[in-house]
């Protein structure tokens, strides 16, 4: 259990803490041994216990040294505690003399009554710094032990981590669901992208678990949805100038990448080992991103208009996640299945024809290519967009595919590690959205009896693939074409009922997405 991760908790209050409203019998509760400088970690460590519902002890002001204290340690440690947590840091280690040293030796001590392979006694570290060399006799050191890390990036998968590996020492076989969204719940964003993931992982394949997962997914979806629907966020001004107008454009879109990131972390997941009976909760998120993009909304327009980028960065991470596994049904639950009502149209539409890449941004690509700049090379919002002023740097051919692109990469780091693999599965993801999205506008202008209106209609999932396939990096509309050509109806997307499982409306969407593609692709060549 070596795990590594910050929570943002409420302090815990109180001395010598048991928790309160929680029976705590014999042999129920955790032991946290560390020295005063470390308050603050402890803290917050305390608090996930707290969340997770685990009685603990620790020694708090009320008890001073002297034979009271260290009776009242020895008992809480040999008579009360059914694990004992040692929480090591630089303040730990430079401390010659401590109370924590005296509360480790009679750790050790019980330790070796106890039989082995139980885990009682686990190292935490709050730095990366040695556990130190404490004799647990039989040859074993306390380094030997499986350490928990509560720093980082990882702590709060590292917490969930710890909570589960206690509460199967009390004989519970999971967290609870109230405690799982509780910690999720106080994570910092960040720590959520990793926490939503791991839970996802296990809960997932857990019938038992299905509710709790559909709460966590929920929980996601409306920190989102109260997101686009503050009037606030979208009321100006936007500034003076052009590069404060950019600056709080890109600000604006960046938080809202933030905010969505940890559905989209669970919906890679889902969406590449799910099935589509169990995509309900993202698919019914996705619905809603999408549809709130379309409410009309008084402010900004530029501002506005972001509102279609969780909906269209999490249709992306769909293709990518299902496309890549060749999990073509669920890619059809996520992004062609699920409909919006927009008011301009008097059929429903499909998420993947109702958003794409351009839907978000209104002024001649410079909050976008800000954007990819920034998110490429490290630099701020007013360094990118300078250089792009001051004709230091060209414009992106494609800045929003750009952007996605190194966005979403991390959440791809476990199914496509490579570079050259993920960019292949970029390309083929944002195209199959492209001639998915133009096989229902071919069905919906075959349907309709006003010829002018769509004599002009044409997919706009055109991104990076358009100036890759120009410079000979692969050609996925060659490579759909080709896989068709060659398997005919047993195309796998056909066999899933994409194209409404008919061979000639898959022929002829890549036909037409195909010359618009060329096209593109001819310009980017220059």
């Amino acid at each position: 259990m070596h795990m590594s991760a910050d929570i943002s908790h409420p302090k815990v209050s109180g001395d010598a803490v048991i928790l309160p409203d929680m029976e705590l019998g014999e042999g129920k509760h955790v032991f946290v041994s560390y020295v005063r400088e470390d308050d603050t970690q402890v803290d917050e460590l305390c608090a996930v216990l707290e969340a997770a519902q685990i009685p603990y002890w620790r020694d708090r002001k009320s008890l001073g040294p002297g034979d009271a204290w260290k009776s009242e340690i020895r008992k809480a440690i040999q008579s009360g505690s059914l694990v004992f947590l040692a929480c090591f840091s630089d303040n730990s280690r430079a401390k010659d003399v401590s109370h924590m040293n005296e509360e480790l030796t009679l750790a050790v001590d019980e330790y070796r009554k106890r039989p082995p392979g139980r885990p009682w006694f686990i190292p935490v570290r709050f730095d990366a710094g040695d556990i130190p060399d404490w004799d647990l006799g039989a040859g074993r050191q306390l380094g030997d032990l499986n350490y928990v890390d509560l720093f980082g990036k990882s702590y709060a998968t590292s917490a969930a981590s710890l909570v589960t590996t206690v509460h199967n020492v009390m004989g519970e076989k999971r967290l609870s669901p109230a405690a799982a969204l509780e910690v999720v719940e106080n994570a910092h964003i960040a720590e959520r992208v990793d926490m939503l993931k791991q839970l996802t992982k296990e809960m997932l394949v857990d019938p038992a678990r299905r509710i709790e997962l559909d709460e966590l997914i929920a929980q996601e979806v409306q920190r989102v949805l109260a997101m686009l629907k503050d009037g606030e966020r979208v009321s100006g001004p936007l500034g003076k100038t052009d590069d404060e107008r950019v600056d709080r454009l890109a600000s604006e879109s960046e938080k809202l990448w933030e905010q969505v990131e940890p559905f989209c972390a669970s919906l890679q997941v889902a969406a590449r080992w799910g099935d589509p009976d169990s995509l309900t909760p993202w698919a019914n998120g996705l619905r809603s991103f999408v549809q709130a993009a379309t409410k009309p909304e008084g402010g900004i327009s530029a501002l506005v208009d972001l509102r279609h980028l969780p909906g269209m960065i999490g249709l992306m991470t769909a293709g990518i996640a299902s496309i890549s596994s060749r999990r073509w049904a669920n890619l059809k639950t996520l992004v062609v299945d699920p409909s919006i009502r927009d008011r301009y149209e008097s059929r429903p539409l499909a998420l993947v024809e109702a958003t794409d890449f351009y839907k978000p941004f209104d002024d001649q690509n410079w909050t976008s290519n800000t954007l990819a700049r920034a998110a490429k090379e490290g630099v701020s919002f007013t360094e990118a967009y300078k250089d792009f002023i001051e004709r230091r740097v060209g414009k992106f051919h494609t800045p929003v595919a750009e952007w996605l692109y190194i966005i979403l990469q991390p959440i791809f780091a476990d199914q496509l590690p490579d570079e050259d693999t993920y960019a292949a599965e970029f390309d083929r993801a944002e195209v199959m959205l492209g001639v998915l999205a133009q096989d229902l506008q071919n069905v919906r202008k075959d349907a309709s009896t006003d010829d002018r209106r769509w004599n002009w209609t044409r997919s706009s999932w055109f991104g990076r693939s358009t100036w890759r396939a120009s410079h000979s990096y692969g050609n996925p509309v060659s490579d759909f074409r080709h896989e068709l050509a060659t398997e005919g109806r047993h195309w796998s997307p056909l066999n899933a009922q994409l194209f409404g499982g008919e061979e000639a409306r898959a022929s002829a969407a890549l036909e037409n997405y195909g010359e618009n593609f060329e096209q593109l692709a001819k310009q980017c060549s220059f």
